[in-house]
């Protein structure tokens, strides 16, 4: 082995560089490790700092082609030219001082290599050990360097190893360099003969190319990759491609951008910089993912209001990077910020996608976060409804959605929007949380911001905590049923476990536990009286609960009771009503009773004619039937005296206004389509009508293929819900109550999506239990 250095042996001094780091930078980097910075303290407060900064490791690959760039600027050459030294000197100091025990460079974790780094490590090395060599410096460092390069050379035909990007060309063009700096690698009889480029070519093809630039030196055009060149001055925030230019055009927006990353982190390079947008938005969706956001809700509030100005601004560190314009439009659209999707559909499968550095490289991360976004719909949908197609594709053809081991495709895949429930998803979240936030590009590198095990502690916590409340409020629920004897009539029990749930996914902020009880004893309430009307009550009963509620009164009924069932049903709804009123009164400054007696009198009207119908054989237009059957599902009295009680004031304007009115009334009647398609066979069956029947009627059309047509009204209906839900203008309803009516729409995807699971008691209780009761099953954090 023949070493070109004239140095002497370890000569770290000669570019040493020691400045103390500055704890206010936006970046915080890593030397090594991925779990070396702010690990120790409260995962809390870790996390509140990473939706201010970013935690990244450096890399030794880029850190060692900024360390390559001469100064003054000069024409990168092989042999060192007199007075010519290091444009970053901290650079180089970095090399020297960060060598890992084995003689490698590269990233590490705590504890050991990642068994699947190796071949990227032998990368990283390998680039540290031109930069020594071409200063000639650190003889001792590149003999160890090479003894690792040497044992473990296997790893390059490793079909296990990940393939850094470009691997196959800028590694062999490392090797043959090295070997015009008289170093003796004998890696020809692993690599062959140095691999040639691909030919230029248009679109994604160049993009990658100049990604690529430090493997292709000299032979680069040029020309057609400074292109690609960014406002920053950078090439694609890549520090090692960005060199390249430096160092073969001598171009002072290179190294303008080069000198931007090492002043601050004093010698560090990271593998991508600026990366601080997607960092942040990693940060906040795994926060949200993990269902802990109320915990940093100013924070998260901070931080999108400053990456929703970046993207009113134009940031190309947003829109030149395909993810990350996804990934933004995704989350500040569901947080109420108002965005235009065209930013996103340009990236059409034939069109500009194709032209992209991701499109070329088919890059799965960037498919998926697209496909996210395209379901963000809402009177936009037609703008997006192609680009969902063509990533759920992409997706598909990937791998066996049913047998995926990659957890964030399968899930995505499997678990549209609408059926994304809070406490589910939680659970599935917390259980397949990866807590290694590995990432790779040219060079491997993790980002804390990304994931890890302190995001893991605090959801666990927040399950567990409120898993145990739910088990006490629903045994409270219970005695509540026995206290009004409402256990001794048709299914209550059971009836109450699935409304309790529904009332958890609808409720879910941990403190809306009054909101919970009050909707959960309505919606018991609202099924028992459907039985009454619907099943074994007389049409004596029906007019006498009507005119108890016409003449109610707090205190006693003024009209006699005609029925034990009557009785026990009219109590038990005056106590909920009662008591709900109550509670509201704080928060609201007046008593709403007047308005819920209403909602429950115009339900009971409704009913009533609903069962004169059966009796008398009636079949109604269907807009009569539709306008009664809104009200007969019964959302007025079961969801909105809970609403009373999310801890926002509904003024009396405020419900009687227009956006309110809409809102619930589109939300009803998505609800009532819903309950009519999955239950119309079986009513069907019993000679009673519903939406699908009379529309077959009206259309003289067979029914599967009006349920089909129902079904495009009902997804419809709920992108308006979602549009109305994440206005960010509220027209006086807060957007608590606004944001419960979207999550009650995507509970109605759990009972109904398939079939009418309030009818399948088997199924439902599986789905209540592995909330309320299972325990959590975390994998260890790590």
């Amino acid at each position: 082995m023949s070493l070109n250095c004239s140095s002497p042996m370890d000569p770290r001094s000669q570019f040493a560089v020691r400045l103390p780091r500055d704890a206010s930078m936006d970046i915080i980097m890593s030397p090594n490790s991925q779990n070396q910075i702010g690990s120790d303290g409260d995962p809390k407060e870790r996390i509140r700092r990473l939706l201010q900064k970013v935690e990244i490791s450096s890399s030794a690959y880029d850190t060692a082609w900024a360390a390559m760039v001469p100064s003054p600027p000069a024409a990168y050459s092989q042999q060192r030219q007199q007075g010519v030294v290091p444009h970053f000197p901290e650079c180089v100091n970095w090399i020297l001082e960060n060598q890992l025990k084995d003689g490698s460079w590269g990233l590490q974790l705590p504890d050991s290599r990642h068994p699947r780094l190796v071949k990227d490590t032998l990368s990283s090395t390998l680039a540290c050990v031109l930069a020594l060599t071409q200063w000639g410096i650190g003889e001792q460092l590149i003999h160890s360097a090479l003894g690792f390069m040497e044992r473990n050379r296997g790893s390059l035909s490793d079909p296990r190893q990940w393939d850094p990007v470009g691997f196959d060309v800028i590694f062999p063009a490392m090797i043959h360099t090295a070997g015009t700096q008289n170093l003796n690698l004998n890696h020809h009889l692993l690599l062959g003969n140095r691999e040639s480029a691909p030919s230029p070519a248009s679109g994604g093809r160049n993009a990658y190319l100049a990604y690529i630039s430090e493997g292709l030196g000299a032979s680069q055009d040029w020309g057609t990759t400074m292109k690609f060149q960014r406002k920053n001055g950078s090439l694609f925030n890549s520090p090692s491609a960005t060199a390249a230019a430096a160092i073969h055009l001598r171009d002072a927006d290179s190294l303008r951008y080069l000198r931007s990353i090492v002043d601050p982190m004093k010698g560090a390079v990271p593998s991508i910089y600026p990366h601080g947008i997607m960092a942040r938005l990693c940060a906040i969706d795994n926060i949200k993912h993990l269902g802990i956001d109320l915990h940093f809700q100013v924070e998260i509030k901070q931080a999108l209001d400053d990456i929703y100005t970046s993207w009113r601004q134009g940031d190309e560190e947003i829109f030149l990077d395909c993810a990350t314009c996804a990934m933004a439009f995704r989350i500040l659209r569901l947080s109420g910020y108002r965005l235009s999707p065209y930013a996103l559909t340009r990236y059409t499968e034939d069109g500009f996608w194709s032209d992209t550095l991701e499109g070329y490289l088919k890059d799965e991360k960037a498919v998926l976060e697209l496909y996210r976004a395209s379901r963000i719909m809402y009177h936009d949908a037609s703008v997006l409804e192609n680009q969902m197609c063509w990533t759920r594709d992409f997706l598909m053809q990937l791998t066996d959605p049913e047998s995926c081991q990659n957890y964030d495709v399968h899930d995505v895949l499997n678990y549209p929007l609408y059926v994304e429930l809070e406490p589910m998803a939680y659970k599935r979240n917390i259980e397949q949380y990866l807590t290694d936030n590995t990432r790779m590009l040219k060079s491997s590198y993790s980002c804390a911001n990304f994931g890890g095990g302190f995001f893991l502690k605090p959801a666990v916590d927040e399950y567990n905590a409120q898993q145990s409340l739910h088990l006490k409020k629903l045994e409270h629920l219970m005695q509540w049923l026995q206290e009004h004897k409402l256990d001794e009539m048709r299914v209550a029990k059971m009836k109450m476990n699935y409304c309790y749930f529904n009332s958890v996914t609808t409720f879910c902020d941990p403190s809306l536990a009054e909101a919970r009880i009050a909707f959960s004893k309505s919606t018991v309430l609202v099924s028992l009286i459907d039985d009454l009307f619907d099943i074994h009550g007389t049409r004596e009963e029906h007019l006498n609960i009507i005119q108890l509620f016409e003449r109610w009164d707090v205190d006693r009924p003024k009209v006699d009771f005609c029925s034990e069932a009557v009785e026990t049903l009219y109590w038990a709804i005056h106590s909920t009503l009662c008591e709900t009123v109550e509670k509201a009164f704080p928060t609201q400054g007046r008593s709403v009773m007047d308005h819920v007696v209403e909602l429950w009198l115009d339900m009971l009207k409704a009913m009533f004619k609903e069962a004169e119908w059966s009796r008398t054989n009636t079949v109604p237009a269907f807009d009569e039937y539709i306008t009664n059957a809104t009200l007969t599902i019964g959302l007025g009295p079961f969801l909105v005296p809970a609403l009373y009680l999310v801890g926002h004031r509904l003024s009396e304007d405020a419900v009687k206004g227009t956006q309110f009115c809409r809102l619930f009334n589109v939300t009803a009647l998505g609800c009532r389509l819903f309950n009519d398609i999955r239950g119309f066979e079986r009513e069907a069956e019993q000679g009673k009508v519903n939406a699908v029947s009379l529309q077959s009627i009206d259309q003289n059309n067979n029914a599967e293929q009006v349920i089909k047509q129902t079904e495009i009204w009902i997804k419809n209906l709920n992108r308006e819900v979602l549009r109305m839900s994440m206005d960010e203008k509220d027209y006086g309803v807060p957007d608590a109550v606004r944001d419960v009516f979207w999550k009650f729409v995507k509970g109605l995807y759990l009972f109904y999506a398939k079939e009418d699971l309030y009818f399948n008691s088997t199924k439902l209780i599986k789905v209540v239990e592995s909330i309320i009761k299972e325990p959590l099953n975390p994998p260890i954090a790590t």
